[in-house]
C-alpha cells in the first residue's frame, strides 16, 4: 500500500487527526501525491497552495490501496480514471513530473492517516512548474484575489493592459465562433464588478465546452443584475457536475438567502445536495 501525502492548513490540523481528511469545498475532491525519494517532487505543489494565503501547511501522510480508484495527470492535460496503483507507476516513470497531480473523489478517514507532520514552507514552484526566473501574470484568472502579494503583481500587471470596455466584450461574444477566444473573454469580464445584463453571455452555451461553461458559472457573481440569477439558475441544471456545482456556489455567493431557497427545489441533485449540506453544517 503505497503512502500518499496531502498538504493542507496547518489551523486544521487536529480536525484532520480527529476526522480525516474531508473532500474540498470548492472541487469535490482530496488531493494528493505519492510520497516519493524526491522529496521537491513530492512537496511541489505547497508553494502554489500558499498563494490562497494560508501561513503554514503541514504534510498529512496517509495510506491507500492499490486497487482504489483515484484520477491522476498533469494540472494542465486530461487527467485519468484508473487503479492507485497504475497512476504511480505512470508517474514515477515520468521524465517530468513536475505538475502531476492526483485526486481522491471520497474523504479520507482518520484510520487511514498515518501522521500529521511539519514540512519545509519553501518548497515547490508557484504559477506553473516552470515559472522560476518569469515575471507573474497579473491577470483576474492567474491572480485570485487575497493572494499573497497580489497588489502588487496586479498593480504591476495594469500598466499595461487597458481597461476591457463591455460595448467591445458583447460585440466579441455574438461574433466569436472558437471557445477559447471567448474564455478569454470571460477573463476580461473577470476585473471588476458590474451592474449590466449578463444575458448577452447565454450564448456561450451554444458551445459545446464545458470548460467555457464553467468558468461561466463562476464569472457571473461579477454581475449584480436579475439577470444573473436566471443564468446561474440555468447553469445549474447543467449536464456536467463541475458546472452545477460551480453555478450554486455563485448564487450562495451573489445571494445566500435566496440561493438557499432557489437550491432547495433541485434538492433531488446530489451535486446541489452537497452543496445545501456543506451550507448548513
Amino acid at each position: 500500500m503505497p503512502v500518499l501525502v496531502h498538504i493542507a492548513d496547518a489551523k486544521n490540523s487536529a480536525r484532520i487527526r480527529r476526522s480525516g481528511i474531508a473532500l474540498g469545498k470548492t472541487r469535490r475532491a482530496v488531493y494528493f501525491m505519492p510520497l516519493t525519494q524526491n522529496y521537491f517532487t513530492s512537496h511541489q505543489w505547497l508553494r502554489e497552495l500558499k498563494r490562497s494565503g494560508a501561513r503554514t501547511l503541514v504534510a498529512v501522510d496517509f495510506r491507500l490501496s492499490d486497487d482504489e480508484v483515484i484520477w491522476g495527470g498533469k494540472y494542465n492535460e486530461t487527467h485519468e480514471r484508473q487503479p492507485l496503483g497504475i497512476a504511480i507507476r505512470r508517474f514515477l516513470s515520468e521524465d517530468d513530473p513536475l505538475g502531476w497531480e492526483f485526486f481522491l473523489s471520497r474523504r479520507v478517514h482518520p484510520k487511514e492517516i498515518l501522521r500529521v507532520r511539519e514540512v519545509s514552507q519553501n518548497v515547490g514552484w508557484r504559477y506553473f512548474p516552470s515559472s522560476h526566473g518569469r515575471e507573474p501574470c497579473g491577470c483576474s484568472y492567474c491572480l485570485r484575489r487575497g493572494e499573497i502579494r497580489s497588489a502588487r503583481i496586479r498593480a504591476t500587471y495594469d500598466e499595461g493592459v487597458p481597461e476591457p470596455r463591455l460595448d467591445d466584450i458583447r460585440r466579441r461574444v455574438a461574433a466569436e465562433t472558437d471557445p477559447e477566444a471567448a474564455m478569454e473573454l470571460l477573463w476580461a469580464l473577470e476585473r471588476k464588478r458590474r451592474r449590466a445584463d449578463p444575458s448577452f453571455l447565454r450564448r456561450l452555451l451554444d458551445f459545446d465546452h464545458d470548460d467555457l461553461h464553467e468558468e461561466l458559472a463562476r464569472m457571473l457573481v461579477q454581475f449584480r443584475h436579475r439577470g444573473t440569477r436566471l443564468l446561474l439558475l440555468q447553469l445549474c441544471a447543467h449536464r456536467q457536475p463541475a458546472v452545477r456545482q460551480a453555478a450554486a456556489h455563485s448564487l450562495v455567493k451573489i445571494d445566500r438567502a435566496s440561493a438557499v431557497r432557489a437550491l432547495r427545489a433541485r434538492g433531488d441533485d446530489p451535486v446541489i445536495a452537497a452543496v445545501l449540506t456543506a451550507l448548513e453544517s
